[in-house]
């Protein structure tokens, strides 16, 4: 069986695909049984590349920094953490900053600042739910993955904390601001 990945790296890197160079690879078609090694090579001073391993659709090396989400069943995102220095550095670590309105509406309905997260909505969105309404919208998911996948309707997919699993959901922004959330 030959399963797809899609990769979704949380900062700017280029990529060795089985030792392939890729700047921005398209999703990748590869025999579940098979391991395809994956090198992420950061653009910035501070971060540190490293190696993933992945079989069947998991990683199976450098687990705490590569988590995949099954879209379906031949189907996985492969999401990507910066890697810092442990001991030495010039600077205190810089987060890079979460882009797009659907992630950062996640980061901060997670953090509780509802106020902020209100701001992202349009007005007619954030008068129909109550704070209370959203954290339990949200509460099942513990992350957020843009679909880079052109043939499946979701904009994003909300991955569940408990398995690798994502759910797709269309995120309909006005301008600056998302003024519908729907769950496909």
């Amino acid at each position: 069986m030959k399963i797809q990945y899609a990769f979704a790296p949380r900062f700017e890197c280029v990529m060795l695909i089985n030792g392939a160079f890729n700047e921005k690879p398209a999703p990748v078609t590869y025999p579940s049984s098979s391991p395809l090694y994956v090198t992420l090579f950061p653009l910035k001073a501070l971060l540190l590349p490293y190696t993933v391993k992945l079989l069947g659709g998991k990683a199976m090396s450098n687990t705490e920094l590569a988590s995949s989400c099954e879209i379906a069943a031949d189907r996985f995102i492969i999401g990507f953490a910066e890697r810092h220095n442990y001991v030495y550095s010039p600077k205190a670590a810089e987060e890079t900053p979460i882009k797009g309105l659907p992630p950062r509406l996640f980061a901060l309905v997670k953090a509780g600042d509802f106020e902020s997260a209100r701001k992202l909505m349009t007005r007619e969105l954030s008068e129909s739910v109550d704070d209370a309404a959203i954290a339990e919208f949200f509460a099942p998911y513990s992350g957020i993955i843009e679909n880079p996948y052109p043939d499946i309707a979701a904009t994003h997919f909300l991955t569940h904390k408990d398995s690798m699993k994502g759910d797709g959901f269309v995120f309909t922004c006005d301008g600056a601001r998302i003024s519908d959330i729907d769950e496909l």
